[in-house]
């Protein structure tokens, strides 16, 4: 693992300048934040709009502004520093494309074209201007998920009441607190928990004992309380899973690198610092974790539960579950219905619809659901495959899954390889949200504009290298 390994200098790039004052860049950021804070938040439509098409204008001038700065200070940018971006902008030209050339259900793909690929382009613009605020000041970063920490404050107010009334801390409730779905607060828990943790171990490289206090006790909050979430408000097992994959592959990297740095230079405060924040990272995952698994009864038998659910063909029940009702497992238990759907529904559409459909039917809507119900006439109720990835697919095919997936594939490798401050960062959001766009049914509308801003805005923090960053980190 890479994240905490030195910066190698570049001496002969010439150093980015920080104006003492920029107050489109601070715009930008905390147009951002705000954003990101009420994007997947019920009733908050029109401010999403505002900041949004109010952003853009803002973001495309701050761009050429420091596209001027760059060209005056002959900056050198590779050109493979641009290939996310391209992705990104060619998943826009596909979606046109698709609705000019290959379009089913033209009507329905006019009015995402006008409402969720509108505003998701302008969510590209903002978030191109806001990753280039933050390369302007990197210490700014955790200002960026202060929107989405609040929001997880105000969760809070709305489920202590609740869970005084219940007489217990477990109180979920899936439609009734201020997030469109459980599903919705785990995407905005895992942008929380990874740009925190990211954020914190970028600044591990800096060695300034106050940054590194302030980031590291933001990521502590956060952490505990996305993880309370998830166990106690959401009752989300796909959230506590992804954690426990995030966190299990940062331990693992930091305990390399720790072993390696103990054995090239013996003990230091360095090294007893990293095994603190493994030993913190254990002991919050291992917490959380184990009182998922002792109040989801799913848990006990999801391996069996899965082995089931794949056999699409031995059983059938998945066309129509209430009618025809679940299949037992190999232990002779029903099967529980959450995995059950999830993972049959999953099935289907990866082993018969998209191949069936490779490109797309254009419309992210209920694109399973429609060609279910023309694959298989008797399937009733059926919306959804319950992952974004194959939901995206079925709109817009193989090329679709390619350019936005593709993207952030690219950054997640190019963050071990490349030479910048934000490694952590770029490297652990991108993998976040590969793993809850797979485990979630996140394909329309915010979830759509959200993964746009966020590709983009990752693909701009990996444009410069360290080097290129000014030494001063403080306006």
């Amino acid at each position: 693992m890479t994240i905490l390994a030195p910066i190698k200098p570049h001496s002969s790039l010439p150093v980015v300048p920080i104006a003492s004052k920029d107050f489109l860049g601070w715009t930008l950021i905390i147009f951002s934040s705000i954003l990101l804070g009420i994007w997947a938040v019920k009733n908050t439509i029109a401010l999403r709009n505002i900041l949004l098409f109010l952003g853009a204008p803002l973001s495309l001038v701050y761009c050429y502004r420091q596209y001027q700065l760059i060209r005056d200070q002959q900056i050198a940018i590779s050109p493979r520093s641009y290939l996310p971006l391209i992705l990104i902008t060619l998943m826009f030209f596909w979606v046109l494309f698709h609705y000019c050339f290959l379009s089913r259900f033209p009507e329905f793909q006019l009015s995402e074209l006008r409402s969720t690929w509108l505003r998701s382009f302008v969510a590209a613009i903002l978030g191109l201007g806001t990753g280039v605020a933050i390369l302007r000041r990197p210490n700014a970063l955790n200002l960026l998920w202060i929107g989405i920490l609040l929001s997880f404050v105000y969760l809070f107010y709305q489920y202590v009441p609740k869970a005084i009334a219940a007489g217990s801390i477990f109180a979920p409730d899936y439609y009734n607190y201020i997030y469109f779905g459980k599903i919705s607060g785990v995407l905005m828990g895992t942008i929380l928990l990874t740009g925190l943790l990211g954020a914190f171990l970028d600044t591990v490289k800096i060695e300034k004992s106050t940054t590194l206090l302030i980031s590291g006790v933001l990521w502590l909050i956060g952490t505990v309380i996305v993880l309370y979430s998830y166990v106690y408000i959401f009752d989300a097992r796909n959230g506590i899973g992804i954690a426990v994959i995030i966190f299990g592959i940062t331990l693992l990297g930091l305990m390399k690198s720790t072993l390696g740095n103990l054995i090239s230079q013996g003990w230091s405060k360095k090294i007893i610092f990293s095994i603190s924040i493994c030993a913190a990272i254990s002991l919050l995952i291992g917490l959380f974790a184990l009182q998922q698994m002792r109040l989801n009864a799913g848990w006990s038998s999801m391996l069996e539960d899965v082995k089931t659910s794949v056999q699409i063909e031995k059983y059938p029940n998945w066309q129509d579950p209430p009618a025809m009702g679940y299949p037992k497992n190999e232990l002779g238990q029903e099967v529980k219905m959450n995995t059950y759907e999830r993972v049959a529904w999953a099935t289907v559409g990866a082993t018969i619809l998209v191949p069936e459909n490779p490109w797309g039917i254009g419309t992210l809507t209920n694109s399973f659901g429609q060609l279910l119900k023309s694959r298989f006439p008797d399937a009733i109720g059926v919306k959804s495959t319950h992952s974004g990835w194959l939901e995206i697919t079925l709109a817009f095919g193989f090329p679709g899954l390619f350019l936005l997936a593709g993207s952030l594939l690219l950054m997640m490798f190019r963050s071990i390889r490349v030479d910048s401050h934000f490694r952590a960062s770029t490297g652990l959001l991108s993998f976040g949200l590969l793993l809850t766009y797979a485990l979630g049914e996140l394909s329309s509308q915010h979830a759509i504009e959200i993964l746009c801003f966020c590709i983009v805005f990752l693909g701009a923090l990996q444009l410069l290298p360290q080097s290129a960053l000014s030494k001063n980190h403080h306006e």
